[in-house]
């Protein structure tokens, strides 16, 4: 039962965002040709959609009851951070803003499955005992940065250690819930593999790319044509060492003055478009293993070795079937746990607050 009611509340809340990790995270894009898989609960979870306007919604404002935990606005806009960071990743920074009302909602709809798959799983004969705790505990720990801890990480957020275990707890709760809810799931065939390739083939086209790493003699402001002449002759000495045998990304990481000199010159991979032209150009005409003459651009004279040079194609079926399985297998799983998730809500208590506008700006 849905119910809409004009209210403005001050709450603290601790959500735990399984299902940001659970949905998101753990359908992560993993190849170019395959579509991340996004677990949120189907649209329109609200009668009347939520249009947040952040100048007039104050974080410790109630926007949603669940079975009498509330959630506020600035739960909802730690998701929102959350998610909008993974997108960074994958969005133009252009189109990224225009997402936010999306998002938004996505996030206040997954909050409230997050709820409702932790009280359910309460409820369930599922538990979560010691030893799994500490297993985790320690996957964490084996990954944290050099030199810190878990208490050290938790002491810095200002987060109590015997409430971040529960958060844990209740995390790996769900989790379980979850597995049971989608054991019975069929898995994906081949013939399913094979129709979803033959169908979407234009997703599996690969364009050409190029690793590439590069030496830099940058110019500045300050450059002379006298100075600019003496970098090019820096720049050729290099070259002649690199011809003679000199190691290219020691020469990289002694001289360059790219940032990527920290790697060696190493500026990863890249398609057509991504460079400026003439740095694309000498790129794209070479072959792996190849050295480039001196390259001129904006930024400066270049040096550039290519150690690997992919055509553009399609990728065949073979090379793909096992994460099409997969893919597919996860998009049957998540379509049996949306419809559970609908199951819940339609028993649940979820109240939409409508904030007091004129009290906030105010």
């Amino acid at each position: 039962m849905i119910k809409t009611v004009t209210k403005t509340k001050s709450a603290v809340l601790f959500i735990l965002l399984t299902l940001l990790t659970l949905f998101i995270a753990g359908c992560s894009k993993e190849a170019p040709e395959v579509e991340a898989v996004d677990l949120a609960p189907a649209p329109n979870l609200f009668e009347e959609p939520i249009q947040p306007n952040p100048l007039a919604i104050a974080a410790e404002d109630v926007v949603i009851t669940v079975e009498g935990e509330d959630i506020t606005h600035g739960d909802i806009m730690q998701a929102v951070q959350m998610r909008m960071m993974q997108l960074s990743r994958q969005v133009p920074p252009q189109q990224l803003s225009q997402l936010y009302p999306q998002v938004y909602q996505e996030m206040s709809e997954m909050l409230v499955a997050n709820i409702l798959l932790t009280k359910a799983a309460e409820k369930s004969s599922l538990a979560v005992s010691d030893e799994e705790i500490a297993a985790e505990i320690a996957k964490i720990e084996a990954n944290a940065p050099e030199g810190k801890t878990l208490q050290d990480m938790l002491t810095e957020n200002e987060i109590d250690l015997n409430e971040w275990k529960d958060g844990l707890r209740s995390q790996i709760l769900v989790g379980k819930l979850v597995e049971e809810q989608t054991a019975t799931v069929e898995e994906a065939t081949a013939v399913e593999a094979a129709d979803f390739y033959q169908e979407n083939i234009d997703s599996f086209k690969v364009p050409e790319t190029v690793a590439a790493s590069h030496i830099l003699m940058a110019f500045t402001p300050e450059d002379t044509d006298a100075t600019k002449a003496k970098k090019k002759q820096d720049l050729a000495g290099l070259h002649a060492q690199i011809l003679a045998g000199g190691n290219f990304e020691e020469l990289a990481a002694e001289h360059s003055d790219c940032p990527s000199s920290q790697r060696g010159g190493n500026l990863g991979t890249f398609g057509r478009g991504q460079m400026v032209p003439e740095f694309e150009e000498a790129a794209f005409g070479m072959a792996t293993g190849d050295i480039s003459d001196i390259v001129e651009t904006q930024f400066g004279y270049h040096l550039i070795k290519v150690t690997d040079h992919q055509a553009e194609g399609v990728k065949s079926l073979g090379e793909v079937k096992e994460q099409l399985q997969a893919y597919l297998t996860a998009q049957k799983k998540q379509e049996a746990l949306i419809a559970y998730i609908e199951e819940l809500k339609e028993k649940a208590d979820v109240t939409m607050h409508r904030p007091d506008f004129d009290a906030a700006a105010e």
